[in-house]
């Protein structure tokens, strides 16, 4: 078995690296979401550019077969004692020691780069517990412990009639404002306010995690990557009548057009209580369907402890699938 890092994102070699990881990360799991190959090659291509996230994958081969994957990636801006590994093991190759061998390629990797605390994401499935599931039990053996766990919820669409009715009615004083793509620049101060307050307010548990600043500049150059790397946006913001920002809801398309990820739903506190989460949600699932028909799948995550988000979401009709843990560990 060698270990060894992906160089090129095209081609059969980085074909057979997506292979692996894809099927190793959605064994056994219902409705796993899994970046699409597409998006995952072009952002690890994307890597030299990206202002945001270091981003590398690595692979076990035997021979010419690939028979596990990883992504190690750490932030540049922030939380520069912090490294994230994945490690993905297709089932047919499991217990050889494939994902062992991988784990600690990876943990001296982000060693080396001077990061001390490493995160990994175990998503288990309903009805299943973290002790019991093999992405947790692989993770408890080197150290790791959960500090947030997450309700990963998946509406099927299209969202009936009835339900985006009921949320979309327009709330006294407040304006509702949606693109598709990139944002406008004059648009992007804006955006950066709330994201920024999202990143503070959001729930991290145990987590030793800071929230990222947000700029427009900042913001600006991340939707014109995600753009670049094969995702399409869809952002809702709401505005009092006076263009106070009040909230805000953003969806990535996946490259494949049937997978969506629930990226941002954000309300200001003192815009609260007027059913404004409700209203961006349906708003921006209105653009979603319109202009991207052949999406399937919205998928959230939600802490358990969010518990006026657990509300919108049902209300909805997301269905909760797994638990998503954040687990870290200790390098030093």
């Amino acid at each position: 078995m060698e270990i060894r890092m992906l160089t090129r994102f095209d081609g059969t070699e980085a074909g057979a690296w997506y292979e692996a990881w894809h099927e190793g990360s959605a064994a056994e799991r219902h409705s796993a979401l899994v970046t699409a190959k597409n998006t995952e090659l072009r952002s690890l291509a994307d890597n030299g550019t990206n202002p945001n996230r270091h981003r590398e994958a690595w692979g076990a081969w035997d021979g010419g077969l690939c028979i596990g994957g990883m992504l190690v990636e750490w932030a540049r801006q922030e939380n520069l004692h912090r490294a994230e590994i994945g490690i993905a093991v297709p089932v047919a190759h499991r217990g050889r020691g494939i994902g062992a061998a991988l784990w600690d390629s990876g943990s001296q990797l982000v060693t080396s780069a001077g990061r001390t605390t490493v995160s990994v994401e175990v998503h288990v499935p309903r009805g299943r517990s973290l002790g019991d599931w093999p992405g947790g039990r692989f993770a408890a053996a080197r150290g790791f412990t959960s500090g947030l766990a997450e309700d990963r919820l998946v509406l099927d669409l299209p969202a009936p009639a009835q339900v985006l009715d009921a949320h979309e009615r327009p709330a006294a004083g407040y304006q509702t404002h949606s693109w598709h793509g990139p944002m406008p620049a004059d648009w992007l101060p804006v955006l950066a306010r709330l994201t920024g307050e999202m990143a503070a307010d959001v729930p991290t548990g145990d987590l030793d995690v800071e929230a990222a600043a947000w700029n427009a500049e900042r913001v600006g150059t991340n939707q014109e990557r995600l753009s670049r790397i094969g995702y399409a946006l869809v952002t809702t913001v709401i505005t009092t009548a006076a263009g106070e920002p009040a909230g805000y809801t953003q969806l990535l398309v996946e490259s494949d057009g049937v997978h969506v990820h629930q990226d941002d739903t954000y309300v200001r506190r003192v815009h609260r209580g007027h059913r404004l989460g409700g209203l961006a949600k349906a708003r921006n699932l209105r653009e979603l369907v319109a202009h991207h028909p052949g999406a399937r799948h919205v998928h959230t995550w939600t802490a358990e402890s969010n518990a006026a988000m657990q509300a919108i979401n049902e209300r909805f009709g997301f269905r909760p699938v797994e638990t998503s843990h954040s687990m870290e560990t200790s390098l030093r």
